[in-house]
């Protein structure tokens, strides 16, 4: 137990270790808390590490494994095993060394049975203890200078149990119906206030949504708005989305794809702890699929990892629909049109939100040193971000207020981390927009102009792809990197013939420098002013641009 010298003191705490008691003083009330052990069970899968034939009326000795290096623990059969493979088990105890150990197995049948390697057998069932506060109300009492409690009755057998919230009424007199009414007032305000902020974190992350607004009454209103719609921003749970249409997968005539898990013991754990996780929050649930796509971990930029499933060949059998996905540089120009105000959202764990027809979660299986899971919702993503934008601040907060009531209904929650709200410049998509301007963003850019000079015709190429969103921003773009492009756009045979010279390293540094070059930036059409379409060709690119005839005013 660590408790901290501000809480004791904020609260008169008291810790009666004979008697194994917790004590603090609430709205001058007196609370008792025992200190009780609660008993929690955690089950550790045990598979097969290889395949094995068990011969009729035979007995064998097969090696299995856990994701725990060492540990010795009661091994509980899986009901699914028992009812496969029926098989007798001759010990309850299984110990552990180096993750590995071994079952003797009884086949009592008449024909041989096979158990396939990464078959779960069984679990190792762990009984672990935690604190687990409840709470029995003392008499009222009044202050006189003294920590000295009154009223409090060690005996607790005969307490009303209420949502883990234990109150002795043997501990209540008839002349404390004053301070009982008060309590019950106080828990009452405490669940009400609970169920609309959910918990600290969200309320913290509302409070970080709105500290970039510098107007006070837009503040005010946008944090009364978010507080209305709080459950969407809290991300201390997973959820399934309510939509009446859930995700289809079509395949071409097939045989199911199967593969075997990809080895990354430094990351059993870890991936051991999701895979708990996603069954908990019914992201997922165990399968008997015969599709198998292996899962493994990739490390984030924060160093925390995602879970990833290799769907390669699932893809490749997958018939492919011709729905019209948003096409990026469209959506960067239809923001350019006057709007004052951007907000920018992002779905919490991607489509891990949108559920799964019954019928095609079976194509969704895939194989852990654990054992075989199917996805309940959506694994894969495209696009998930949702980006608002308004010329007024009013049209704003009621633009805000759609999207949030089409969320809520939806069920579908956000990240607030990765969300801005009604700010009048963003980033999005590797530009920073602003009511009459469009530019790159310089971290973009940075990492462009550290990009070494090209050896090489992979190197090349990807130098050029890096500056193709960017390529509106350069003039002359298409004169200045034909050199580049006249030793890279080579057919297979002659990608051997690539030569990079001295024509070339001159126009890789000067597209750096025109980078670097200001202005950089797209001012966006005025609207009501004729647009000109001028073109331009020669032998070694195409162009066009569209322009306007500006009156400048004098100052």
């Amino acid at each position: 137990m660590i408790i901290g010298m501000d809480f004791i003191n904020r609260y008169n705490l008291s810790i009666d270790v004979k008697k194994q008691l917790v004590s603090i003083e609430v709205r001058n009330q007196r609370i008792l808390i025992p200190i009780v052990n609660v008993m929690k069970s955690i089950k550790i899968p045990v598979i097969s590490s290889n395949t094995i034939l068990l011969p009729s009326n035979s007995t064998r000795k097969i090696s299995v494994a856990i994701p725990i290096s060492s540990i010795s623990l009661p091994f509980i059969p899986t009901f699914s095993f028992k009812s496969h493979i029926p098989v007798d088990y001759k010990d309850n105890t299984l110990a552990f060394h180096n993750y590995r150990s071994d079952v003797l197995l009884y086949n009592a049948m008449r024909h041989p049975k096979v158990i396939k390697k990464g078959t779960r057998l069984g679990y190792l069932l762990c009984c672990s203890t935690f604190q687990h506060p409840r709470m029995f109300y003392s008499s009222h009492y009044r202050l006189h200078g003294t920590t000295r409690c009154t009223g409090m009755n060690p005996a607790f057998s005969n307490s009303i149990i209420k949502d883990d919230f234990h109150i002795r009424s043997s501990a209540l007199s008839n002349n404390n119906s004053t301070c009982t009414n008060r309590f019950i007032r106080y828990s009452a305000d405490k669940l009400s206030s609970s169920k609309k902020v959910s918990n600290s974190t969200v309320t913290q992350h509302l409070n970080l949504l709105v500290q970039n607004v510098q107007n006070d009454e837009h503040k005010r209103d946008l944090l009364a708005l978010l507080r209305q719609f709080s459950n969407i921003f809290d991300t201390t749970r997973h959820n399934v989305a309510n939509t009446p249409i859930p995700h289809v997968i079509n395949t071409i005539p097939h045989s199911p794809p199967a593969s075997r898990p990809y080895p990354q013991p430094d990351k059993e754990e870890i991936m051991y702890q999701f895979i708990q996780e996603f069954l908990q929050a019914g992201l997922i649930s165990e399968s008997n699929s015969p599709y198998a796509a292996p899962a493994i971990l990739v490390k984030k930029k924060d160093n925390s990892y995602r879970f990833v499933v290799d769907y390669k060949r699932l893809n490749a059998i997958t018939i492919k629909d011709s729905f019209p996905l948003p096409n990026m540089e469209d959506t960067i120009f239809k923001l350019g049109k006057g709007f004052s105000y951007f907000s920018k959202f992002d779905l919490k764990s991607g489509f891990y939100q949108i559920p799964i027809n019954e019928a095609d979660k079976m194509k969704t299986a895939f194989i852990t040193p654990f054992g075989l899971y199917q996805f309940n919702v959506l694994p894969m993503v495209y696009l998930d971000d949702i980006i608002i934008f308004s010329e007024s601040f009013s049209d704003h907060l009621y633009h805000l207020r759609c999207v949030f009531s089409a969320l809520h209904d939806k069920n579908l929650l956000l990240n607030p981390p990765k969300c801005e709200l009604a700010v009048q410049r963003i980033n999005y998509l590797g530009h920073t927009i602003k009511k009459d301007s469009i530019t790159p963003m310089k971290d973009k850019i940075e990492a462009i102009l550290r990009i070494p000079e090209p050896h090489t015709l992979a190197q090349a190429n990807r130098f050029l792809g890096s500056l193709g969103w960017y390529r509106k921003f350069l003039p002359k773009f298409a004169d200045v990197a034909a050199p580049i492009h006249a030793v890279t756009n080579l057919t297979k045979p002659n990608r051997k013939k690539f030569k990079w010279e001295l024509v070339q390293s001159k126009a890789f540094h000067q597209l750096k420098h025109m980078l670097i070059t200001e202005p950089l930036f797209l001012h966006f059409p005025i609207d009501n002013s004729p647009l000109i379409l001028t073109t331009d060709a020669s032998d070694t690119g195409l162009g066009g641009v569209l322009q306007q005839k500006v009156e400048l005013l004098s100052s």
